[in-house]
């Protein structure tokens, strides 16, 4: 029964409807500090040399992707080629935001270390990746107790905090919205098996806990705190994926948000967006999930919310939606008084 229903949720979600309008961003190269969206979850963050990764995801197994594994070909076409990630964030475990990471791990960033779920890395340690795995459970931020949402404060020396270079990052218990009619078609851990083999089927890509990330661009004295980022790779219900109270003043500049699924969850991203307030706001994962082309991008047809959301926060928010493997700019420094 489970498996019928991923197909027909699977299905309405692959039938795709071309983009109408103005692209939302240009081919434009920007300098750094900027931010390259890769498509689905994936997002390039380059400052001061060094190179953030959000997992990517290039293979997009066309309909029905009950089998799947990495497409070396695609991920050769999209992939930027860089050497200088150091630092790559996995929210949670899904194929379609794992499956493509042990290839890149080893091909692509043979200087990253990744940084997530317990999940995540026994996954991984299938590739002969365990070494450059971190687990951040135990220092993830919880956003409830007891089922009621708890303050948490998280001060500069917070040991929680994790460095490496001019990034500093926190992980923050999320959630990962529901497929279809309130259920996770794809739930799931692996809390104690180690894997020798990668999945071979999408049940395999166990969810995991799901993580947001906070990620500070830290100035050269290792310290200053230049820009700040919010990421969620899943929409979530409140107070899910919420940053801590950070007492030292800095707001969020920039809110990376995913459109998949947003019609799922309550008051996404509305709520998150009055605690974040960001000064710029980007939507990932908004296209079809199978054989999609990242030149000629395709929007999910199955939510029907996503183009009046998108209409919505363009008001506030331009450039919302950047199309896959193009630049996106930091906000400018604000001015010092």
């Amino acid at each position: 029964m489970r498996l019928v229903m991923l197909l027909v949720v699977l299905y309405l979600g692959g039938c795709a409807k071309d983009l109408t309008g103005k692209e939302p961003t240009t081919h434009e190269i920007f300098a750094e500090p900027k931010i390259t969206y890769l498509g689905v979850g994936g997002w390039l963050l380059k400052w001061k040399g060094e190179e953030l990764l959000f997992a990517p995801s290039f293979s997009n197994p066309s309909f029905p992707p009950i089998l799947v594994a990495a497409n070396h070909k695609r991920i050769d076409e999209y992939m930027p080629k860089t050497k200088n990630v150091t630092v790559l964030l996995i929210g949670h475990s899904h194929y379609d935001h794992l499956l493509d990471v042990p290839v890149i791990m080893q091909k692509y960033t043979p200087n990253a270390i990744a940084y997530g779920p317990v999940t995540a890395g026994h996954i991984l340690a299938a590739e002969s990746l365990k070494s450059r795995f971190v687990n951040m459970e135990a220092k993830m931020i919880p956003v409830k107790r007891d089922g009621r949402a708890v303050p948490v404060v998280v001060k500069s020396n917070d040991e929680r905090w994790e460095r490496n270079g001019h990034f500093r990052f926190l992980a923050i218990h999320s959630q990962h919205a529901p497929h279809f009619a309130g259920i996770d078609l794809l739930p799931g851990d692996y809390d104690h098996e180690v894997l020798s083999t990668l999945p071979k089927t999408v049940f395999g890509w166990r969810e995991g806990t799901t993580m947001a990330w906070l990620v500070d661009l830290l100035d050269d004295d290792l310290k200053t705190v230049i820009y700040r980022i919010h990421y969620q790779d899943s929409a979530s219900n409140p107070p899910y994926g919420f940053p801590p109270i950070l007492p030292d003043n800095k707001g969020v500049d920039v809110e990376i948000i995913c459109g998949a699924s947003t019609d799922q969850v309550e008051l996404y991203p509305e709520a998150l967006l009055k605690i974040t307030k960001p000064r710029k706001l980007l939507i990932g994962h908004w296209e079809d999930f199978f054989g999609n082309d990242p030149h000629h991008p395709q929007l999910l047809r199955a939510q029907k919310g996503l183009t009046p959301l998108f209409d919505r926060l363009k008001l506030q928010y331009p450039d919302v939606a950047p199309y896959p493997l193009t630049d996106v700019a930091l906000p400018p420094l604000p001015k010092q008084e």
